[in-house]
């Protein structure tokens, strides 16, 4: 399971499916329909897959396999979906699926086994979770026993991958097993709950439920968990600044720490702070917390001091709450951070669920918009986004105006009218029509901001153009006059802790009116989460913990990351996001 789970990991963390070839198929006749010439171009597409070649893949099957039908159309159809994806084109890899399906082959159970199971592999890629969980179900009661235990450990990893909002969606359909994985779930998403506790949960539920597959075989979180059962802290110090600039941030993390430490309901570890602030260096300041010989130090806040930290020799586990541009992983050393890279990572791969995949980026001109703005295009050309352009704008009406004109070529429009008039001499009647190769606008501004700016995109035709963007956006809620058309097809991300329903850090003030503050409580808070939790990281590398920062997990060099939601504006309210409301279908290629 172990193997499995990683093997799919570190698969989408390389931004590639694993290069698995389907299966040879049931044939109930000799298959005589296939010439050497058929197999040896479907072989040499196989070749292609393996070595990464996939655009190939997809050329030879295109014009050697697909176009005549034969006992191996299924697979090659398998194959080129896989390829498609590789190449980041959900749209034909779930058309390549569908004409699979079409073919008679599909109708063995062996191949519809086959195709759920492709099916379920490139939604894993595409971070479809939800639709992977029920796939992943209907595999549960189909496949061979001897098959159900691969198919269960990426069950399980799905359900992980869920946020709460999708979890509770799950609970609605009723159904007895798929309540019981959700159930286990729920046991490892309770932070009120210690290791010890949730061991103790788990045992009870199985022993409730001695025939479900999970009580039979538990995930391997449970028997991580099981072996390190006494990994809780005794002893947890804060290294912050708590007094400067930036008191209040560190006062909003303590706060948020401390929530999580009293909802706590057993034994809790000693804590002490030590402000940073009271000393010369930051070497002085760790050598003090390692005075008091902790558990685990949370801690630096400040980028300069976290590079300063990483180049030290640190005895004990510290957990930087910010990372560097360029991370390396030395021994104790982890980083959790509200950065806007796992917020970008997680907007594209939204957008690549419909096929979205050419983005046009605009900025405002602040110094930490242009930066972000950066940031987005080294994720695109990781991730192959094509930008189609890039624009920051003086914030008035005519710098917002030129901008989006640029960003969808209606000056380009212009140019053409103001041509054809000077050459026949005549005034011409025209309407600028905006490009049609973007499927989306990566936002960077404030929520005042933006407002200004849907009504442009609207007036120049780009209604259907979706607006996305990180938690940057919402730092504030909507002022009362603002209209709520002005803010809807902006989609953006947003930790848990913030969104409607969750009653998390509720206890927690709430009179400020910026929304920074809260999300630095949700980091505290899950700083303390992950204080008695990271040693589960590093001996179970697939580990996911669904947090108030987003779904947790850890890179190869100790980097915290977070799936946040994907949230929007109706009618003014804050709800969630789904891809497919707000991207226009895509047109495959005809097969």
């Amino acid at each position: 399971m172990d193997q499995s789970q990683n093997r799919l990991q570190n698969a989408n963390n390389n931004g590639a499916l694993e290069r698995t070839l389907p299966p040879s198929i049931y044939h109930p006749k000799k298959a005589s329909d296939v010439s050497k010439e058929l197999a040896d171009a479907y072989n040499a597409a196989k070749n292609f897959y393996e070595q990464g070649e996939f655009q190939q893949t997809v050329d030879v099957l295109e014009n050697k396999v697909l176009i005549t039908s034969s006992s191996i159309q299924f697979e090659a159809y398998l194959l080129a979906a896989l390829a498609a994806s590789n190449l980041d084109n959900s749209t034909d890899a779930l058309s390549y699926l569908e004409q699979a399906n079409k073919l008679p082959a599909a109708n063995h159970p062996d191949n519809q086994n086959r195709w759920k199971e492709t099916k379920a592999s490139i939604l894993e890629y595409f971070g479809n979770w939800l639709e992977v969980v029920n796939l992943r179900m209907d595999l549960t009661y189909n496949l061979p026993l001897n098959e159900g235990e691969g198919n269960q450990a990426k069950l399980w990893m799905a359900i992980q991958n869920l946020t709460q909002n999708e979890i509770d969606e799950l609970y609605q359909q009723q159904k007895p097993l798929l309540n019981g994985w959700l159930t286990i779930s729920n046991i490892l998403r309770d932070q009120s709950l210690s290791i010890e506790q949730q061991l103790t949960m788990f045992k009870n539920w199985q022993a409730e439920n001695p025939n479900h597959p999970a009580a039979i075989s538990p995930p391997q979180d449970f028997k991580v968990m099981s072996s390190v059962e006494q990994m809780a802290p005794k002893k947890i110090v804060l290294m912050l600044p708590m007094s400067g600039r930036l008191e209040r941030a560190s006062q909003a993390i303590v706060d948020g720490f401390f929530a999580s430490f009293y909802n706590q309901k057993e034994a809790r570890p000693q804590v002490s702070i030590v402000n940073i602030d009271d000393y010369p260096s930051i070497n002085e300041a760790i050598a003090a917390a390692n005075e008091q010989q902790p558990d685990v130090i949370i801690g630096p806040l400040q980028k300069n001091n976290v590079a300063q930290v990483s180049h030290l020799d640190l005895p004990y586990p510290v957990i930087a709450l910010n990372q560097l541009d360029v991370n390396q992983h030395p021994k104790n050393l982890y980083h959790f951070s509200l950065s806007a890279e796992d917020e970008i990572h997680e907007l594209i791969t939204f957008a690549k669920q419909e096929g979205a995949t050419k983005a046009a980026i605009l900025s405002t001109q602040d110094t930490w918009a242009l930066k972000q703005s950066d940031e987005f295009r080294a994720a695109a050309a990781k991730e192959n986004v094509t930008i189609t352009s890039n624009q920051s704008y003086a914030n008035t009406p005519k710098g917002r105006q030129d901008a989006i004109q640029k960003l969808l070529l209606i000056n380009e429009s212009y140019a053409r009218k103001r041509s054809v008039e000077k050459w026949i001499g005549t005034s011409v009647d025209s309407i600028a029509r905006s490009r049609e190769d973007l499927d989306y606008v990566y936002y960077i501004g404030k929520l005042n901001d933006a407002k200004q700016i849907r009504p442009l995109l609207d007036f120049y035709f780009a209604d259907k153009i979706p607006m996305l963007a990180s938690s940057t956006l919402n730092d504030s809620a909507p002022e009362r006059s603002t209209k709520p058309e002005d803010i809807e097809r902006i989609l953006f991300t947003e930790v848990p802790a913030l969104t409607p329903n969750n009653t998390s850090l509720d206890a927690l003030p709430k009179n400020q009116s910026s929304n920074i503050l809260r999300r630095l409580q949700a980091l505290g808070a899950d700083s303390y989460l992950l204080a008695n939790k990271y040693q589960l990281f590093t001996l179970l590398p697939s580990t996911k913990i669904s947090a108030n920062t987003g779904i947790i997990t850890m890179d190869e060099n100790g980097i915290f990351h977070k799936r946040p939601e994907i949230m929007t504006y109706r009618k003014g309210n804050l709800v969630y996001a789904t891809s497919h409301q707000f991207f226009e279908q895509k047109e495959s290629t005809e097969k």
